[in-house]
């Protein structure tokens, strides 16, 4: 998979349509030792450029595949043309049904306690039998190496690191042949941006109708990434 990439402000990102980057993950699950795939977005791509290291490791994850909207359109931009679709639900939905259906150990490891509950709650919402246990920083914010400690005692079958950029970057920079996991996904906002959308909206906010407002307030972060995206687009303008 690895030589169909294209640069993305000098980082190599996958092509992969949302099927073969599905089928490709499926696969490095079955296989022995650990295995990482790194959604990357805008902040994430700025972020690497001042980084040469990070840079390299991120690289050499087994998938490295757009984290958002902004990259995905990014990568039909640099090719020239629009490829076969990957679309993050898609590909998340067909992991998880794969989880389910053989069993697969899942634990997640979040920014904090609300954004644990949020996506702990929406993906036992649609699938009930799915063995997902986790943790999440407090306000002490533990160190790498107490997260590491806490993945390793379950050793699970997927890990899903839903953390800022910078600590699953440091974590992955010094920690990525000791954690004990099968399958390693990075996948920053993702999982917490999913949940807000589809979480029901309370009766009072309905009743404002200022649903999208709630949305927008409850994402959080929506300048930053704003103008991380913005940024990105501007850099790839002058990298032409």
């Amino acid at each position: 998979m690895k030589e169909k990439r294209v640069r993305i402000l000098d980082v190599a990102v996958d092509i992969a349509p949302t099927r073969d980057a599905s089928e490709t993950t499926i696969q490095h699950l079955k296989e022995e030792g650990s295995k990482v795939v790194y959604f990357v977005n805008s902040e994430t791509l700025l972020l690497l450029q001042e980084n040469q290291e990070w840079k390299e490791l991120v690289e050499r994850s087994e998938l490295v595949l757009p984290g958002n909207a902004s990259v995905n359109t990014s990568v039909n931009e640099i090719l020239g043309h629009k490829r076969d679709p990957f679309f993050l639900e898609d590909y998340f939905d067909i992991i998880l049904d794969y989880a389910v259906e053989t069993g697969c150990e899942l634990l997640l490891v979040a920014e904090d306690e609300e954004k644990f509950i949020s996506v702990q709650e929406n993906i036992h919402e649609k699938r009930p039998f799915l063995t997902l246990s986790g943790t999440f920083l407090t306000e002490q914010e533990e160190s790498p190496d107490h997260i590491v400690n806490e993945i390793n005692s379950v050793a699970p079958d997927i890990l899903l690191m839903a953390l800022t950029d910078k600590k699953q970057l440091e974590i992955l920079g010094t920690f990525r042949e000791q954690i004990n996991a099968g399958l390693m996904l990075f996948t920053g906002d993702i999982l917490y941006h999913k949940a807000v959308l589809e979480a029901e909206i309370p009766e009072t906010i309905q009743k404002l109708k200022i649903e999208n407002l709630y949305k927008w307030f409850r994402k959080g972060g929506r300048m930053r990434s704003f103008l991380a995206n913005l940024k990105m687009k501007l850099q790839l303008k002058q990298h032409r």
